[in-house]
């Protein structure tokens, strides 16, 4: 588990009011199924808009292998093109990534190999000081309260595991991730199924030694992956959810909005 400490005052050099991440995950760029349409439109909308941020989740790139469960046959080109593809897809973005790590798909080839595909990619954005191959946690700052403070929000995440065919098991992995840390806003990808939720816990504030509410936020993103065939629909799974999602976080009191 590895902490990210990212300070957008300093980098902005001004307090940003609202701030939006919208995560990329779960592209699987090599894949004939994948919408590079809806992807593009996610890349320009996190360039264009200056205080739209992303989270790079995993599953970038398909690389099906002879013995992975996708085609292998089926990819359009090969993990070599599907990693230039990425980099030369995220490098007009590098700027705006706060956090990457790796997926599933891309664990193949370093099961295989040991060669992380993905760092291989933070390397080339020159981001490899946000990057993390485990779960990760984001202590990101920003903004001016009332009094003059930056806020710091504490965002955990990590691609994703099981999940199941329905929609309570996927949340249930979701929701698990406040059993292991105490944070703002929960990210899984994975499932490719748009979820949200919110709880809040006690938390002790030790100063006054009292108890102090916390709202905890949970997303799980979407996939650019469309199921209209391949391995999804051998299987029997429903066609994937590809709407955008994203979390608007308040510079100016902590606030958080989940959109899907």
């Amino acid at each position: 588990m590895e902490t990210i400490k990212v300070n957008l005052n300093e980098e902005t050099k001004k307090p940003i009011k609202e701030l939006t991440i919208l995560p990329i995950a779960d592209v699987h760029i090599g894949d004939k199924l994948c919408n590079l349409k809806l992807f593009k439109e996610a890349l320009e909308r996190i360039k264009s808009e200056p205080n739209t941020y992303t989270i790079i989740n995993g599953d970038l790139c398909n690389t099906a292998l002879k013995n992975s469960k996708s085609d292998v046959y089926g990819d359009y080109i090969s993990p070599m093109e599907q990693l230039n593809q990425i980099v030369n897809y995220l490098k007009p973005i590098k700027e705006k990534i706060l956090v990457m790590t790796t997926g599933n798909h891309e664990d193949r080839i370093k099961k295989e190999t040991d060669i992380d595909v993905s760092r291989l990619i933070a390397r080339e954005l020159n981001i490899e000081d946000r990057y993390t191959d485990s779960w990760w946690n984001l202590f990101l700052t920003f903004g001016e309260d009332r009094k003059g403070h930056p806020l710091t929000y504490v965002i955990t995440g990590t691609h994703g595991y099981g999940g199941g065919r329905k929609d309570g098991g996927k949340l249930n992995r979701l929701q698990e991730m406040s059993n292991v840390v105490i944070a703002d806003l929960y990210l899984m990808s994975h499932t490719h199924k748009p979820i949200s939720a919110k709880s809040c816990i006690y938390v002790p504030y030790y100063q006054s030694r009292t108890l102090m509410k916390q709202e905890m936020y949970y997303l799980m993103t979407n996939s650019f992956l469309e199921s209209d065939g391949g391995y999804a629909e051998k299987m029997g799974f429903p066609p994937s959810n590809t709407s955008l999602t994203e979390a608007q976080l308040s510079g100016v009191k902590r606030k958080i909005k989940v959109i899907l």
